[in-house]
């Protein structure tokens, strides 16, 4: 296969099933594989497993990078006015409710994801495998994804209920119990420790998008990164003790040695001209840790989102009737608008500004100025004609990758993580960063843990990194960043736009758990535990 993506989306047994929701009691088969005859071959084998990659980077209205930077002092909400994409601008209010829809989205997406990973996991020894090595590799896949959906599930929801297994009936989803954040970061870091002795260190061309021994080390560091920050940000979640496995446990010194196993051994490179990192003509580069792949052949038009094989966030970046501005970008609807905070973030001459925001207002063209016009748009993802779909709907059809895991994260995670005892190998591991932009001159001598969250922010600008670098450095250190990205320039005309928009503590950055699933299961199973939402 080309790219994990590019093969047709199927609906295995469990056909889009969503714990403990009405579309999970009233499951329909929709197409002619049932689990009788499905689960067979090899071939059986790997579309199952595209259908658990596909739940892990399905756009459905719930892309976590997009909402991880409204959240933050990196962008806006945006859009046609405050009432467009109200979920969106609830996040940005800390004014979410049970009934938010992204909420909701998100957690049916996750626990889809988890159901066909534990489906999978189930059935894989009754297959006939016809290439053994296979059949190591695509569950260590599947473990890996169910991992990284219960690292997406822990810091977004904290008390959530741990699956590991297919559950007998209906009855028993609606019975399941809530874990503990600390138990859910446990069982993420358990599925991809799991995953690492039976993943490829490299993968073929026509294997690009699946996951490698490398994408999971770089994972469980961003991890440990997070849950280590949070326990001192966030006491109330109760995390306490390192991440373990029983056997393996994920401290600094495991995670200083992973990123130097793949800083040594991966060889994966910078690209020496950052703005080709964004050039859609060229992607999965060699900085490429790991890429959510998007394509257009589907000619999808799925306002549903579990159909959509193309880049659907793409759509939410673009000007709104953009005119000018050399033919090159398509319209789109005017979301994540970027802040003024982060533009001047940059310092002079900084090649990654131009590369990461679009000056609408300098630029020659005119558009339409709607909600929270900061006139500055994030680049890297905007909507451009060259890439229109000529088939199904353009808006879910933009054949650009999302690059989720960048080897410039792993050298800035490993100058983090090796900051106090090994100053001198984080120095030279942010410098790689810092001079591939700004040239030899401009490498530090010495570096703090200041210099290190400046470098994260510019270099992962748009990327839906900040988000979580301002939680795991502490709730006033979020709060005072965030609040003060709505101090806009007096001069702005629309500053209206942007007041009592504010970060509130007693959120703890989390969502609440959807109402709806709240009433689809027993009574008194799940509860919400975040003092914003009870």
């Amino acid at each position: 296969m080309k790219k994990i993506r590019y093969i047709a989306y199927i609906a295995l047994v469990i056909f889009g099933i969503q714990a403990c929701t009405k579309d999970f009691l009233e499951l329909e088969p929709k197409t002619g594989l049932v689990e009788e005859n499905f689960y067979k071959t090899e071939s059986d084998a790997l579309l199952a497993l595209v259908g658990a990659y596909d739940a892990l980077t399905v756009q459905n209205w719930q892309f976590i990078p997009l909402m991880a930077d409204i959240f933050s002092d990196d962008a806006f909400t945006g859009g046609a006015d405050a009432k467009d994409m109200s979920q969106w601008h609830e996040i940005e209010l800390s004014q979410m409710t049970d009934a938010n829809g992204s909420a909701a989205d998100l957690w049916n997406r996750c626990y889809t994801g988890i159901y066909r990973s534990n489906l999978y996991l189930e059935k894989e020894a009754g297959i006939t495998w016809t290439t053994p090595a296979n059949q190591k590799r695509f569950a260590a896949e599947a473990k890996f994804i169910r991992g990284y959906i219960y690292f997406d599930l822990a810091r977004h929801y904290g008390w959530v209920p741990v699956i590991t297994s297919v559950l007998p009936s209906i009855e028993d989803y609606r019975s399941v119990t809530q874990n503990t954040p600390s138990e859910v970061y446990a069982q993420a870091v358990k599925d991809i420790l799991a995953a690492l002795p039976d993943l490829p260190e490299v993968v073929s061309a026509t294997e690009t998008g699946r996951v490698t021994k490398y994408a999971a080390e770089a994972l469980l560091a961003r991890i440990y990164m997070y849950y280590d920050g949070i326990k001192t940000a966030i006491p109330e979640l109760g995390l306490t003790g390192d991440l373990t496995d029983g056997t393996t446990t994920l401290n600094k010194i495991w995670v200083q040695t992973a990123l130097d196993d793949i800083i040594n051994n991966g060889g994966y490179t910078l690209v020496p001209n950052y703005a080709d990192l964004f050039d859609w003509k060229h992607q999965n580069s060699s900085e490429s840790v790991f890429e959510f792949q998007y394509s257009e052949k589907a000619k999808s038009s799925d306002w549903g989102g579990w159909g959509i094989n193309g880049n659907f966030t793409v759509i939410f970046y673009g000007m709104r009737n953009p005119a000018g501005f050399g033919g090159f970008w398509d319209a789109g609807w005017s979301f994540a608008t970027i802040t003024w905070s982060l533009v001047n973030e940059y310092e002079a001459g900084d090649p990654r500004k131009d590369a990461t925001v679009f000056n609408a207002d300098a630029a020659d063209g005119t558009y339409l100025k709607a909600f929270e016009n900061s006139g500055y748009f994030n680049k890297k993802w905007m909507p451009r004609n060259e890439f229109q779909a000529t088939a199904g709907s353009r808006e879910h059809n933009y054949a650009a990758n999302f690059i989720d895991i960048r080897y410039a994260d792993v050298l800035l995670m490993a100058a983090e993580v090796n900051l106090n005892d090994n100053p001198s190998k984080a120095k030279d591991y942010l410098n790689q960063v810092r001079t591939r932009a700004l040239g030899a001159g401009a490498a530090k001598n010495s570096i703090t843990m200041d210099d290190i969250m400046h470098e994260r922010r510019v270099e992962l600008g748009g990327e839906g990194s900040r988000k979580w670098d301002l939680l795991r450095m502490g709730m006033d250190y979020a709060k005072t960043r965030i609040d003060n990205s709505f101090n806009v320039p007096a001069t702005v005309p629309n500053k209206q736009d942007f007041v009592g928009r504010i970060f509130d503590p007693q959120t703890y950055g989390l969502f609440p758990i959807p109402g709806s699933e709240i009433r689809n299961c027993n009574t008194g199973v799940l509860k919400q535990y975040v003092p914003k939402y009870k």
